[in-house]
């Protein structure tokens, strides 16, 4: 049998105790320590936060002047350089002068024997071609040309132009009042056919005939060629009583007002108005037209064309009333102003 050891552990003596010997230090002197530090740095606190020192003067910023240009001014500034530079006055260059090799003046013309021959009286061509130009619209941007003055005579009233127009009231109580007055149609497609045959072949003519409704004979002015008054004559024969014509120029009116309105369109310097002054309106019952509107329509018209011709006035059986206006309106546009 194995023998089992066994081990006891015996209590050791006493030893002598070196804390109780040792003297015990003090706790009182850190902890003075430590209170008085925080006491200090409170007191620095209060004085750096609570505590504002007084100064015997306002604080002021000071630096040195200087002066900074704005950025948009610079800019300005440079553009304006670099537009001066580049508009500078050019340069002066001496004035090249040279000799002609050629004479200054043209040698004189020959003398060339003076005749009678006028190509636009005799001419067939250009007789045919006044109507033509004048339907083309030619014949309007013609009119700055050299045209020739005629004497034209109506009922006693004298007088010359160069684009003569013819006014005439074809209503029924006007033909009454001309055939108690002696003027039969026969005489009065006389006097027309009379003052056209009176007219140079460079003189420009036109007829408007109205009542209520406005008509033309063209609806341009024509030149007193042969042919041109040959048909302006035949026309008078046929349709000097006719009351429905009609004209394709704009008039915002009719009867004399739109006889007006289209007179002026033609541009003519003078105009011979053969009426009884009893103008009437449009429609029926609205009575006559007015003087003054009368008047003021042709000082419209005169503005607006920027012409002002000469109007002339026959008159048969006019009353006194009508007369007077009318005379007034005569003598305002330098006319002639006559009753039968």
């Amino acid at each position: 049998m194995k023998q089992r050891t066994h081990w006891c552990i015996m209590p050791s003596a006493p030893a002598h105790n070196s804390a109780e010997s040792a003297p015990k230090r003090s706790k009182l002197g850190p902890l003075a320590l430590a209170l008085l530090i925080q006491v200090g740095l409170l007191f620095l606190a209060v004085f750096v936060v609570v505590l504002v020192p007084e100064f015997k003067s306002d604080p002021e910023f000071v630096a040195r002047k200087k002066i900074y240009l704005p950025q948009k001014e610079l800019e300005h500034k440079v553009a304006l350089a670099e537009f001066q530079n580049a508009a500078s006055s050019p340069m002066q260059l001496e004035r090249i002068s040279t000799q002609a090799l050629l004479p200054d003046s043209m040698p004189a013309l020959p003398q060339m024997p003076k005749s009678d021959f006028n190509p636009i009286e005799r001419n067939p061509a250009a007789l045919q071609s006044d109507s033509l130009l004048g339907q083309s619209g030619v014949l309007g941007a013609l009119q700055g040309l050299q045209t020739g003055s005629s004497s034209a005579s109506l009922f006693g009233i004298e007088d010359a132009g160069q684009r003569i127009l013819i006014l005439f009231d074809n209503s029924s109580s006007v033909w009454n009042k001309a055939s108690k007055a002696g003027v039969t149609t026969e005489r009065f497609i006389r006097e027309l056919s009379s003052l056209i045959d009176g007219l140079s072949a460079n003189t420009q003519f036109a007829m408007v005939p109205f009542s209520r409704s406005v008509g033309s004979f063209r609806d341009y002015m024509i030149a007193g060629g042969i042919r041109n008054k040959r048909a302006a004559k035949a026309w008078i024969t046929e349709k000097v009583r006719t009351q429905s014509l009609m004209t394709q120029l704009p008039h915002a009116a009719d009867g004399v007002q739109g006889a007006f309105m289209v007179a002026f369109q033609m541009e003519p310097d003078v105009i011979f108005l053969v009426s009884d002054a009893d103008f009437q309106r449009n429609i029926p019952k609205q009575g006559d037209v007015p003087w003054d509107e009368l008047e003021r329509t042709l000082r419209d018209l005169t503005r607006e064309y920027g012409i002002e011709p000469r109007i002339h006035f026959i008159g048969f059986q006019v009353e006194a009333e009508a007369a007077g206006y009318m005379e007034k309106i005569t003598r305002r546009y330098k006319g002639k102003f006559r009753t039968l």
